[in-house]
């Protein structure tokens, strides 16, 4: 077929705007980047009067979420030491008169002494002390989102030492909680920036927080 002087131009022009497609194709590419965090830990203590406090960081260029999860997994505090931090067999001289000390029994007793401060031995190894905890609750930028995660599980909740949600990989998600909540608390929530979590519960407990982010982001 005989190429006119107008399908010539026709053509140029096709190739002209498929090249323009292209290249902002691949601009828009090389301007946005996905952050993708899976699965991790971060891990505080808690107790009646202090909550575990977590802190998760959103960028500033953030353009859309692509999802905001977490687990909480209540586990045994592990301390570094042996038997419960008793100490052995301990033999203390005070005005000639010799005391035997054996973990919390002293012999002869009773006694009346006086003696400076003195030093016992700790057996060595770890010591596992159960976390509990009661009406757990938890706090994103000061507002409590306990009541809509506790309705992603028909109200099953943290009650205890463990992995939760405790449906095998399930997780509690954050944007569909957002989706339920006044505009004013999506926007604390959702809004880029530093974000702070709060465990709080009746007890002593060690957590920890499993997160799961991934978010679109303009590349610098």
């Amino acid at each position: 077929m005989k190429m006119t002087y107008d399908s010539a131009l026709n053509k140029m022009a096709e190739r002209i705007a498929d090249r323009t497609v292209e290249s902002k194709q691949d601009q828009l590419q090389r301007r946005n980047q996905v952050v993708d965090i899976y699965g991790m830990e971060f891990t505080r203590q808690g107790d009646t009067n202090h909550p575990a406090v977590f802190y998760i960081s959103v960028s500033p260029d953030l353009i859309y979420y692509e999802r905001f999860e977490f687990k909480i997994i209540i586990q045994p505090f592990a301390m570094p030491i042996g038997g419960n931090g008793s100490t052995g067999m301990t033999s203390v001289q005070v005005n000639e008169t010799g005391l035997n000390v054996n973990q919390t029994t002293i012999t002869p007793n009773p006694h009346k002494h006086t003696t400076a401060p003195h030093n016992h031995s700790l057996d060595a190894g770890v010591s596992l002390f159960t976390s509990s905890v009661s009406d757990f609750e938890i706090w994103i930028e000061g507002i409590d989102v306990t009541p809509y995660l506790k309705a992603q599980y028909n109200g099953a909740w943290i009650d205890g030492e463990g992995v939760f949600p405790m449906k095998g990989l399930a997780n509690y998600d954050l944007l569909k909680a957002a989706g339920l909540m006044p505009n004013w608390q999506q926007g604390a929530i959702l809004t880029p920036g530093y974000k702070k979590v709060e465990l709080k519960g009746t007890g002593v407990f060690n957590a920890t927080l499993v997160n799961y982010l991934k978010y679109s982001h303009v590349n610098r």
